[in-house]
């Protein structure tokens, strides 16, 4: 349960500490070219594997699929929480109310 839930964190946390990974991996990455979409996905791989190493330290038995069903949760939850709700309210998702 501890690899589910710091996967969740780390997914949740992902756009929070991207800005910050970037500047930190950006200047040793040198000549390979890295689009500004990837560096997003570089650090939920990176938070991944941070809660990977953190379940093998802590000796609990984490699966990969256990790992990433958390982040992909944290990471995209509260769009799809958001989604849900106004789909059961009967609202338009589509339409731009700005």
């Amino acid at each position: 349960m501890l690899p589910f839930i710091l996967a969740v964190l780390a997914g949740f946390a992902t756009p929070f500490v991207e800005p910050a990974l970037t500047k930190l991996v950006r200047p040793r990455l040198g000549d390979v070219p890295v689009h500004e979409g990837e560096y997003l996905t570089i650090t939920f791989v990176l938070l991944l594997i941070a809660v990977a190493i953190l379940s093998i330290v802590s000796g609990v038995l984490a699966s990969a699929f256990t790992v990433l069903l958390g982040g992909a949760l944290g990471l995209f939850g509260v769009r799809l929480f958001n989604v849900l709700k106004a789909l059961v309210d009967g609202q338009n998702i589509d339409r731009d109310d700005g």
